[in-house]
């Protein structure tokens, strides 16, 4: 090999039995756990609301149905389901039963998240508004109704 020192032969044997090494030893990832995402959005006079409810995957199969998504608005309030992307089935309903709102101050609202499940674990409620702002987060569990209650401005 004429032209090539000591240290560049080294060099490409280091570099051949490095690539030799990692393409034959077996990888082994560690990773947390997967998580389950119901994430509908809501619109409530114009803003947009996001609703996340997280849980660890594994529950998956024990929940039976749908996590089900119920917002409670002023009487007089506009609000409609947008969208309902989830790992699951995801059900989402308005319940205009809260007291007028004259457009002073920001708009109440009550986000309630139910699920039917044979098993028992713990979920996590995430509630943002127009702009990505937190509006309130909870933990809850699977077993009885996740209660999220907020004010927000609308449009």
């Amino acid at each position: 090999m004429v032209g090539w020192t000591m240290k560049s032969i080294r060099l490409v044997v280091s570099v051949i039995a490095l690539a030799f090494s990692l393409a034959s030893s077996s990888t082994y990832a560690v990773a947390g756990p997967q998580w389950c995402e119901e994430d509908p959005e809501f619109v409530v006079n114009g803003a947009i609301v996001d609703v996340t409810t997280l849980f660890d995957g594994q529950y998956a199969d024990d929940v039976s149905g749908s996590v089900n998504f119920t917002m409670q608005v002023p009487s007089n309030v506009t609000a409609a389901v947008l969208s309902l992307p989830g790992t699951i089935p995801v059900t989402a309903s308005i319940s205009r039963t809260l007291s007028p709102y004259y457009g002073i101050g920001q708009i109440p609202v009550i986000v309630t998240v139910t699920m039917k499940t044979s098993a028992s674990f713990s979920t996590y409620t995430q509630i943002t508004g127009l702009g990505g702002s937190l509006l309130t987060s909870t933990s809850g569990a699977s077993t009885k109704p996740t209660r999220a209650s907020f004010s927000m401005y609308g449009l």
